[in-house]
């Protein structure tokens, strides 16, 4: 099977906002001029997002199933679409029979599967080498056709014009460059192609009451072992998660309660070095290529309120979370009066662009 390298990867765009810590446990800095605890140079940002996701493929810890195993994806499919009952009917699995679907983050291939059932030309972009391996390994296990590749969401090694659909769940507010991510989305669909991408919601509750009011507050009872107790009991975490809490914030207490590191650590594990959220004006703006543009707002956890949160009916969670939710969907066309471009390599591509068709395949048997 043939491995495709990432390329170096580019430094931090001069218009993200993300100003993350490196979570690596080094020491402080001291002495004029020194920088925040364990801050990250820009051009080594993406780094740690690989380095991170990597060591934590997406899901992974939801199940305790031996890896790679036909259990370990069964139960991370029944855990996923229990969490996100909405995501198989927004995505329109049925509807894709014979496109050429591109996935880029790929976790552990739960809809990589649906797509490659559902009649799809599929592939896999992922900025680790865990997803794809672990996707791909999925793939040989249920005998389905499909391609996994290795690579930056931000330069994909793609010719334009590749693709009938490109897929993206929870993917691209972890790259630095996001505008640039999605400017590769369009490069790379067909005319009259598709995009539906979600990203995190600037104006959710998560983020609005849960990130920027509850967990500040509920990072000073994780100074002590009673009150990291009492944390676990009302919010379900588990105590060695909330150990680490406690350890970033005495650390370096004013990093931590910084919005955008509570930011990164409140949403995918307190070692995340990179979340960003983003309104709908904002994904407006980044989709402006695109037409047809269309935003959704999905997934309400009860979590987040304690004690009433499971007792709610469906119907409330569906009202909350069309208002309020934390993913923000949306689902955009390219122009149909652009010519197709999808090229033939020649000598002068890099080692990373493949054409369409050569990417690594893994047939049914």
């Amino acid at each position: 099977m043939e491995k495709f390298a990432v390329q170096a990867w580019p430094g931090l765009s001069p218009s993200s906002r993300a100003r993350p810590e490196d979570t690596s446990g080094s020491d402080l800095e001291t002495g004029p001029g020194a920088k925040p605890a364990g801050f990250v140079p820009p051009s080594q940002l993406k780094r740690h997002v690989q380095k991170f996701w990597e060591n934590s493929p997406c899901d992974t810890c939801f199940t305790t199933e031996a890896q790679g195993t036909l259990e370990f994806y069964r139960s991370l499919d029944e855990h996923r679409y229990k969490v996100h009952p909405r995501l198989l009917s927004a995505v329109g699995f049925a509807k894709t029979r014979g496109l050429r679907v591109l996935e880029i983050g790929c976790g552990c291939g739960s809809e990589a599967e649906r797509f490659a059932r559902a009649g799809a030309h599929y592939t896999a972009v992922d900025l680790t080498n865990a997803a794809v391996s672990l996707t791909r390994q999925r793939f040989q296990l249920a005998k389905l056709p499909g391609r996994f590749l290795q690579g930056d969401a931000e330069n994909l090694p793609f010719p334009d014009g590749c693709f009938d659909l490109v897929y993206s769940h929870g993917v691209l507010h972890h790259t630095p460059d996001t505008a640039q991510a999605i400017r590769e989305v369009y490069r790379v669909l067909a005319p009259e192609g598709r995009a539906i991408i979600m990203l995190y919601y600037r104006h959710s509750f998560n983020y609005q009451v849960n990130l920027r009011v509850v967990r500040r507050l509920r990072a000073h009872l994780l100074k002590t072992e009673l009150g990291m107790g009492l944390v676990s009991r009302i919010f379900g975490e588990p105590l060695e998660e909330l150990r680490r809490h406690a350890a970033l914030i005495r650390r370096d207490p004013a990093a931590y309660h910084d919005m955008q590191n509570i930011l990164n650590r409140n949403t995918d594990g307190p070692d995340n070095p990179l979340s960003q959220v983003f309104s709908a004006k904002e994904a407006a703006a980044l989709f402006a290529q695109f037409r047809n543009v269309r935003t959704e707002i999905m997934f309400w956890n009860p979590n987040w309120l304690p004690g009433i949160g499971k007792l709610l009916p469906r119907w409330m969670e569906d009202l909350l979370a069309a208002r309020w939710g934390w993913h923000l969907w949306i689902h955009a066309q390219k122009s149909d009066r652009e010519a197709a471009t999808a090229q033939v390599p020649s000598p002068a591509w890099t080692s990373t662009q493949v054409a369409c068709e050569s990417a690594s395949v893994v047939h049914a048997a």
